[in-house]
């Protein structure tokens, strides 16, 4: 091989390298740049679902996998009809709550659901619900699972009442956040992208 033809490979191969190793650096700065976002995000509700996951790459796809999923939902703000009827529904479930803690707290969950299915989130199952309620609202998902939680003890007659009580204020965070109390601005959320 001529010395100027072994020059010129020389050249490609370490053009070829650096190359590598700017694709490498690139994708581990994106990945970085993307855990960040994530982090921001859904904030404790990382850690949580990258421990559930099992390491951190399963962690992530499945918070991007409900970040995709949110975005296929027709998710839209209360009226101001709207944001009343629910007020006046979640005003009895308290009322009933006073009287009889059981019905309640089974009314207070219904109302959520319906609120929750008239903004156009999915409703039929609880993880369904709580995986929208981690990517809209991921400061109130704990909330939410640890008054559903309390909900399930009670079917069991399980839950006492200050669990019960509890649930109530849990689950009442997550109400005036998902009717935005008058604000429904508050409502909104800039998702990240996937």
């Amino acid at each position: 091989m001529s010395p100027e033809v072994l020059f010129w490979v020389v050249v490609a191969v370490v053009v070829l390298i650096v190359l590598g190793l700017l694709l490498l650096i690139g994708g581990r700065v994106r990945g970085r740049r993307r855990t960040a976002a994530l982090r921001r995000h859904f904030g404790p509700e990382y850690d949580r679902v990258v421990h559930a996951s099992g390491g951190q790459a399963r962690g992530e796809a499945e918070l991007r996998r409900r970040l995709l999923r949110r975005r296929e939902l027709d998710v839209r703000d209360l009226d101001a009809d709207e944001r009343e009827r629910f007020s006046g529904q979640w005003a009895q479930a308290q009322n009933s709550f006073v009287e009889t803690p059981h019905a309640g707290l089974r009314a207070a969950d219904l109302v959520i659901q319906q609120v929750m299915r008239t903004r156009g989130y999915p409703v039929e199952h609880f993880t369904q619900r709580e995986e929208m309620i981690s990517v809209d609202h991921p400061d109130l998902v704990e909330h939410y699972r640890a008054a559903h939680e309390s909900a399930v003890a009670d079917t069991r007659d399980e839950a006492d009442t200050e669990q019960l009580r509890q649930a109530m204020v849990d689950y009442r965070y997550l109400f005036e956040e998902m009717i935005g109390a008058g604000h429904p601005e508050s409502t909104q959320r800039n998702l990240p992208q996937p």
